[in-house]
């Protein structure tokens, strides 16, 4: 059977205001005879005996809130009493560990009672006091207990550090005088130096801190009010009084052109702060633009490239290339000025033609360059360093980039040929209906072994003109046609038989006729083409039978139009034309697929 009954911890304060811990046991309730009425009662889960045995009144939950409060008033006393005894102090946050552990199984509503509650108390100075201590067993269940409000309500942490900055700032003559710097007494600098402090081999808690100060500066999680901005707010206290925190072991690190310690355990803690920087970098602005800036920050990081910690190494690639992502100018112009791009050459050069993630991720941050097309980058990239690249040919993208480059310099010298090439893009598909297509009229101008001498040809300027004009000669040409057929019909029969080929059907106009009526008729030049001598559908052929007419076209000489001829209709011959067609000259071939 389940044991339903609540297991809890009783406490009792003693004659010198000191909680004494009386053990663990379970809570029920029931009727006391001897209280008369009903009563809690705790009983110890080791023997059974009773702990504690409280009437219930009518006003016990108003005396229960107030019992409540000079309970917390009493243990955040005792916890930053510098004369508690450490053994009793372990005992004290443990407890309000698990205190703050239990709450998670509240309702919300009631969750945020309790932690108004435990802020109205003065937890987070408390915290202060006892992360500045040094048991480590006191200090880690401290930052569990931080870590709990941070999840919870990261806003009251946060108004919580500026107000204490605040107070800094107003007495900051005495704390000068002291000695005491401001990062010695501001919750959010204790945190970060116990992530750089932090003596785990794995920095387990290190890790754990770097997540808080992530949630801490993550603008996502940041309000905005009518009357101000949290961001604004935060973010310029963080900068001004805790970034250069986070960064000091990074600085102290990359005074040389190497780093100056490269154990496991100092790379694994600078992969933590260039983590969080990254991250500032993609979620801030202007603050940690200024901040990398001024402080010659990117140069340090790129010294930790030749850490031979691939890692951390990858890290260091990692914050430049999200600060290239960003494709602000004020960057480029940084990176540029101050050659940063050097120790990523070297990097690549000195991993040679290995294909592993350092060299996968220099090639994806050059092919980034290059693929949107950042111009000042890819300058300053060939101008300076293509010598050291040129011969990288298992890629394109360094040859990719050179090309970029040699197109800006096009454009730079011949200004005029962007604006070329966007017209033509813009009128490249912009065609009259009537006009002929650039291919067709080029097969017209060049075919001039078909061409009659003194035969006209179409200008361009006679392609704009009306259709009145074009359907003149077209009603002309159709009343011909009737007066004209039986003519016609004997030029070509005298033509066949006579052994001479006939003309060609390629129809050009006089000057004063118009493009549309320019027609081509390729199957008539075809050898075997119905007409043409030796065709099994010419008159002169063996086997040869007249057909009737069914397709005309017209044929010209000097003189403009004189007259039609007559196609025979079969099938059978269309087969034979398609066979024959391939037998033309290679030149006449491609100029009919065009």
């Amino acid at each position: 059977m389940t044991d339903t009954r609540r297991r809890v911890k009783v406490y009792t304060l003693n004659e010198d205001r000191q909680w004494d811990d009386r053990g663990t046991g379970h809570v029920s309730s029931g009727y006391v005879e001897r209280l008369k009425g009903m009563s809690l009662l705790v009983r110890a889960e080791s023997d059974g005996s009773l702990l504690l045995e409280s009437k219930i009144n009518p006003n016990t939950a108003y005396q229960k809130q107030q019992e409540d409060e000079k309970f917390l008033t009493d243990l955040f006393a005792q916890l930053t009493d510098e004369a508690t005894d450490e053994e009793k102090r372990q005992e004290l946050v443990n407890f309000l560990k698990e205190f703050c552990a239990f709450s998670q199984t509240l309702q919300p509503q009631n969750r945020d009672a309790f932690f108004k509650t435990l802020s109205n108390m003065g937890i987070l100075p408390a915290l202060e006091v006892i992360l500045g201590m040094d048991d480590t067993q006191v200090r880690s269940a401290a930052t569990d207990i931080f870590s709990y409000l941070v999840e919870y309500n990261p806003s009251m942490v946060r108004e919580f550090v500026m107000q204490e900055a605040q107070q800094n700032d107003d007495v900051s003559k005495k704390l000068t005088e002291q000695k005491i710097t401001n990062k010695d007494i501001l919750l959010i600098n204790l945190i970060i130096e116990h992530m750089i402090c932090d003596t785990d081999p794995e920095l387990g808690g290190a890790v754990q801190l770097m997540g808080l100060l992530r949630t801490l500066v993550d603008p996502e999680n940041m309000l905005a009010t009518a009357n101000k901005t949290e961001k604004t707010e935060f973010l310029g206290f963080f900068y001004k009084h805790c970034m250069h925190v986070l960064t000091a072991p990074l600085l102290a690190n990359t005074t040389e052109d190497k780093p100056s310690k490269d154990d496991f355990q100092t790379a694994q803690l600078l992969a933590l702060v260039l983590e969080l920087l990254t991250f500032c970098v993609e979620h801030h602005t202007y603050h940690i633009k200024n901040y990398i800036i001024n402080k010659d920050i990117l140069r340090r990081v790129l010294v930790l490239m030749a850490s031979k910690h691939a890692f951390l190494a990858l890290c260091a690639l990692r914050f430049k290339r999200k600060i290239i992502g960003l494709k602000d100018e004020f960057y480029n112009r940084y990176i540029m000025k101050s050659f940063l791009f050097e120790p990523v050459v070297k990097a690549f050069l000195n991993n040679g033609s290995r294909y592993n993630l350092m060299n996968s991720a220099i090639i994806e941050m050059f092919e980034f360059i290059r693929v949107e097309d950042i111009k000042s980058l890819t300058a300053h990239v060939i101008e300076n360093y293509w010598k050291a690249l040129e011969d990288v040919d298992y890629v394109q993208t360094f040859k990719g980039l050179k090309l970029r480059f040699e197109q800006q310099r096009e454009r730079q010298d011949n200004p005029k040929l962007d604006s070329m090439r966007s017209i033509l893009r813009n009128h490249r598909y912009r065609r009259d209906a009537r006009t002929l297509e650039d291919e067709e009229e080029m097969w017209f101008n060049t075919d001039e072994d078909d061409m009659e001498d003194g035969e006209a040809v179409v200008s361009p300027s006679d392609k704009t003109k009306n259709d009145d004009d074009i359907m003149d000669p077209i009603s002309k040409f159709m009343e011909r046609k009737k007066l004209k057929e039986s003519e016609e019909k004997e030029v070509l029969l005298k033509t066949n038989l006579s052994g001479r080929q006939s003309p060609s059907f390629k129809l050009s106009l006089s000057s004063g006729t118009k493009t549309n009526l320019t027609s081509q008729s390729p199957a008539a030049n075809l050898p075997g083409s119905p007409g043409s001598p030796g065709s099994p559908g010419s008159p002169g052929s063996p086997g040869s039978v007249p057909k009737s007419t069914s397709q005309t076209a017209a044929i010209t000489t000097k003189g403009g139009l004189v007259g039609l001829v007559d196609y025979p209709d079969d099938d059978e011959d269309d087969d034979e034309d398609e066979d024959k067609e391939d037998t033309l000259p290679l030149s006449k071939k491609a100029k009919f697929e065009s």
